[in-house]
């Protein structure tokens, strides 16, 4: 381990010295000639330093990861790493918000907030939390759009305890009914204020309009919320909480042997059983194309979000769609949209794009932007002309190599504790996706081509389908909106909650 944290370390002040080396340690080949005159002292003496070749790989199930399936159907993943006296369970559990029916909308969020807030069976809220403070460990717990989570945190020596928490939360939560009723006015009070924020405003407008009726782009409302009771949590835990519906990833200071048994006995109680999980309907491609405005005549800044449906991660093309939007608006100060958006033209502190692949499902392509209320015209044309560009010819060699540097360089970081190496894999299985995809990451990234950027740019991008929000003071606009694209009004109706 102290091999790996020396690698890190290293990788960390080469790449915070503004440097961009390729990964066998040799300067990136084909770089811009930097003018003598023009380097630093401190540069110079960065480029003299001596140091070992880069070489790391990505740890594997059944090899340095250890995975066993116990005969509750519970799925283990063991890490040990004795660098420091700590002990970490992170679990995943197959249940989310895409389960939820319509009418039931905000009850898995309620049942992954109360399960922990409400304490268990045998555990009051407060002596729960008065004994993890006493270990100064944690347990958290919290369900999201495709999986439902929860960890425990705490040394080494008190592994034996935390354990027992853990599997008291996770098999007997109470679901105190103050603690309920607590979570679900919080929920309220961000219903009310959702028309609050800009970015919260746009956030909505911007994903409900995307994924129209699917579970992706659901809006919260509390008369929905409202009607939830205590009875629904239990009855949601009761539906997906089971071993066999559960996988553990196990890292730190322990001895596999021994945990796995400690395991099998806190967790002894607990039964497999059978779940019927609800089908989820499939994404529908069905664009959306137009500007949506929404006036907010107190603001002095717009924000503005232009995207559309993107693709999901068993996509072949996303190592060359990465290394694109890098290009395009990813990259930060290197890209496109920034360099011509804020340094160029100087209309916006922050721009940029991504395509988001992390959903089972088609995930979405989106550039935004915050630039003040009288560029808003502009700064929107000059982001659409750039994103066109992107699909009219070829990006050049130097982007193309700063790019796939810049991904090749920062991909370690993605594991930089053995907790992260667990989650990584575990994630892997959990969406069914390669298992040697870590392993070919790189070999991906470097395959691609200016020709490659160009197809996926021709393919994946289009600005005859993108649905564009601006949420801004509309009165103070530099030019109508309208010649870019048929626009719409969008009321703000105030959320209704009693």
């Amino acid at each position: 381990m102290k091999t790996k944290i020396w690698i890190l370390t290293l990788s960390a002040a080469l790449l915070a010295s503004g440097f961009v080396y390729a990964q066998h340690g040799r300067p990136a080949e084909g770089g811009t000639k930097k003018d003598p005159a023009k380097v630093s002292p401190g540069s110079k003496k960065l480029e003299a330093l001596k140091y070992r070749d880069l070489v790391w790989t990505v740890p594997e199930i059944g090899k340095e990861v250890k995975k066993l399936t116990l005969a509750n159907g519970m799925t283990l993943y063991l890490y040990p790493d004795h660098a420091l006296p700590v002990f970490n369970v992170q679990a995943i559990i197959r249940t989310g918000e895409i389960y939820e029916p319509a009418e039931k909308s905000g009850l898995a969020r309620l049942c992954g907030t109360v399960m922990r807030t409400g304490g268990t069976k045998n555990l009051s809220p407060d002596s729960l939390n008065a004994e993890l403070e006493f270990m100064a460990g944690s347990v958290e717990t919290g369900i999201g759009t495709e999986q439902g989570s929860a960890s425990l945190n705490v040394l080494s020596k008190d592994i034996d305890r935390g354990l027992e928490i853990f599997a008291d939360v996770l098999m007997n939560p109470e679901f105190r009914q103050d603690k309920f009723d607590l979570a679900k006015d919080q929920i309220k009070e961000q219903i009310r204020r959702r028309n609050d924020q800009p970015g919260s405003i746009l956030a909505r407008e911007f994903t409900s309009r995307i994924y129209g009726g699917h579970p992706y782009g659901r809006i919260l409302e509390w008369e929905t919320v409202k009607k939830l009771t205590r009875e629904d949590l239990i009855n949601w835990h009761k539906t997906y909480f089971a071993p066999n519906n559960v996988m553990l990833g196990i890292s730190g200071d322990f001895d596999a042997e021994k945990v796995v048994e400690k395991i099998k006995k806190v967790f002894a109680k607990w039964e497999k059983k059978s779940i019927n999980f609800p089908s989820i309907p499939k994404v529908a491609e069905k664009p959306a194309p137009g500007i949506y405005v929404v006036d907010k005549p107190n603001l002095n800044q717009t924000n503005l979000t232009m995207g559309h449906l993107g693709v999901d991660f068993t996509n072949p093309d996303i190592y060359a769609l990465n290394v694109m939007n890098y290009i395009l608006g990813g990259g930060g100060f290197t890209s496109r949209l920034t360099s011509r958006v804020r340094s160029d033209l100087g209309l916006a502190y922050s721009v940029g794009s991504q395509f988001n692949t992390g959903s089972r499902d088609l995930g979405t392509f989106a550039a935004t932007c915050q630039t003040k209320t009288e560029t808003t015209h502009k700064a929107a044309a000059e982001m659409l002309a750039v994103i066109k560009a992107m699909r009219e010819a070829p990006v050049t060699e130097e982007e193309l190599k700063t790019a796939k540097d810049a991904y090749i360089n920062r991909f370690v970081f993605q594991f930089t504790s053995a907790g992260a190496v667990v989650g990584q894999l575990m994630g892997l299985d959990y969406f069914g996706r390669d298992p040697k995809f870590f392993n070919n990451y790189l070999d991906n990234v470097r395959k691609v081509t200016v020709e490659d950027v160009f197809r996926v740019a021709k393919t994946y991008l289009k600005p005859e389908n993108l649905t564009m929000v601006v949420v801004g003071n509309v009165s103070g606009f530099d030019g109508d909106l309208s010649d870019l694209g048929s626009t719409t009004k969008v009321a703000l109706t105030p959320p209704s909650v009693d």
